[in-house]
Parts: structure tokens; C-alpha cells; sequence
């Protein structure tokens, strides 16, 4: 491990490359810890530092109760690709969840899919549960409405959505000063932010039970049809986005 050049996952991102002593110093400062995922050339899928280095591992220890997360990877794959760390190199994203998945983590990666081992980390999954408490999701609170479609939850987005028409009109009728609408608005992102984790965590249990009423519990039928009725919606997320913003430019339009 001393002369390799090694990749680290920071949020989304991969950075790198670093030697040992660089990784050593990103262990220092906190960046990087046991349970970063790292990469480096020849290696087929990305997994935590804990796991390549085990002399590293005392500098961040884990609790023997909890399982390092591991990287999500693709069978028949000779090389990861760094600019990706939260991605096998096969595109499917069924195949993605087979060669080291099992049981409920499988069916939950097949529903989710991209990001998935974001959301298994929120969800403590590893831990033998399945609870997003006390967990935080930027997108929910910058922009709640469109990330509920892009993640196909529908009909939470229509009464999110019908939420803030209410919120929007009742200020107008009521007169509200520009600072209480601000700090109400505010208080509706916040809310969308602490509980998003949650909701998607309960859409994707929804949906799992009614692919096992349908086809059963043939697994790889059941991963099929959880691909099929989950993932993301890019399309109808970019749709809401500009009605989004054409009302909006209406609104001002009206109010100006």
C-alpha cells in the first residue's frame, strides 16, 4: 500500500490521487476515516479503508457492532472507475445489486438504486435496522418537490406541493409580512429536510410489499420489478422544475 495512488470518496465525489503519507494526513484532519471508501488501479470495485489497510483502522476504530459499509459492486468487473465511487462499473442497476447483496439489502438497493449506499448508511441497514432518524437531506430542503418526483414519490409530492399553494395564498389573503413568510417557508424546508429520509424510506417499504404481493417471492423476478418501479424519474423531475419556475416568473409578473 506505500508507493500505491489511492482515490478516497468525499460525499459524491472521489478526489485523489494520494500516497500513503497523504492518506495518512486526510486521516489526521478527519477527512478521510476507516469507513471511506478507496480505490486505486486494479481493483475491482471500491471498499472501506478498514478493510484494505487493517493498521489503519486503529486510528478510527469501529464499533465490533457494527459492520463496515460495503461497496456496492458488479459481477464480472475488472476495474472500478474513481470519478464514481457510489457506482459499480455495470450500468444495470439489478446486476449492481447481485453478486454481493443479500436478503432485504437487495431488495432495498433494487428500489433505490443510484445512491444507494447513501441512503443504506442513513438507514442503518448495516446495523439490522431500518430507521432514517436524525438524519438530515439536503435535496428535500433546497428543492423538496422535485427531488420527491426524481425519486418517483408521487403522490407525497401532490400534497407537498398543494402544502405550500395553501401556505402561499393563506399569506397573501392574511397580508404576512415578507419576513414571517420567509421564516415560514423556512421552518416547511426544515421539516421536508428531517423527515425526507424517513418518507423515502417508507415509500421504498411500500413499494417493496406490493412487488412481493405481485410476483411473490421469487427473487430475482422481485429485483426486476422493484428496478422497474423504482430508481429515479429524471424526466418528470426536470418537467416540475420548470413549472416550478414558470410559476414563479408568472407570480412576479402579477405582483409587479
Amino acid at each position: 500500500m506505500q508507493d500505491a495512488q489511492w482515490w478516497y470518496a468525499n460525499s459524491k465525489q472521489s478526489e485523489g490521487p494520494v500516497d500513503l503519507a497523504g492518506l495518512r494526513r486526510l486521516q489526521q484532519d478527519g477527512t478521510v476515516t476507516a469507513r471511506t471508501l478507496m480505490w486505486r488501479e486494479g481493483m475491482a470495485s471500491w471498499r472501506p479503508l478498514a478493510e484494505l489497510d487493517p493498521s489503519v483502522a486503529p486510528m478510527d476504530p469501529i464499533p465490533p457492532s457494527i459492520e463496515p459499509v460495503q461497496a456496492v459492486s458488479a459481477s464480472g468487473a475488472s476495474t472500478a472507475d474513481p470519478s464514481d465511487p457510489y457506482r459499480a462499473p455495470a450500468a444495470s442497476p439489478v446486476a449492481a445489486t447481485a453478486p454481493q447483496l443479500e436478503g432485504d439489502i437487495a431488495l432495498y438497493a433494487a428500489v433505490v438504486g443510484g445512491n444507494f449506499p447513501i441512503y443504506r448508511q442513513r438507514w442503518r441497514l448495516d446495523q439490522g435496522i431500518a430507521d432514517g432518524n436524525g438524519t438530515w437531506h439536503w435535496p428535500a430542503f433546497l428543492i423538496g418537490v422535485i427531488w420527491m418526483v426524481y425519486r418517483r414519490m408521487y403522490r407525497l409530492a401532490a400534497i407537498w406541493a398543494g402544502v405550500l399553494v395553501f401556505f402561499s395564498i393563506a399569506e397573501a389573503l392574511l397580508g404576512v409580512p415578507e419576513g414571517v413568510s420567509t421564516v415560514i417557508t423556512l421552518v416547511i424546508n426544515i421539516t421536508a429536510a428531517v423527515y425526507a429520509n424517513r418518507w423515502y424510506l417508507a415509500h421504498c417499504q411500500r413499494e417493496i410489499a406490493r412487488a412481493r404481493a405481485l410476483v411473490g417471492d421469487d427473487e430475482a423476478r422481485l429485483r426486476s420489478e422493484l428496478a422497474r418501479r423504482g430508481d429515479t424519474n429524471a424526466l418528470a423531475a426536470a418537467v416540475v422544475a420548470i413549472a416550478v419556475v414558470a410559476v414563479m416568473l408568472v407570480g412576479q409578473a402579477l405582483a409587479g
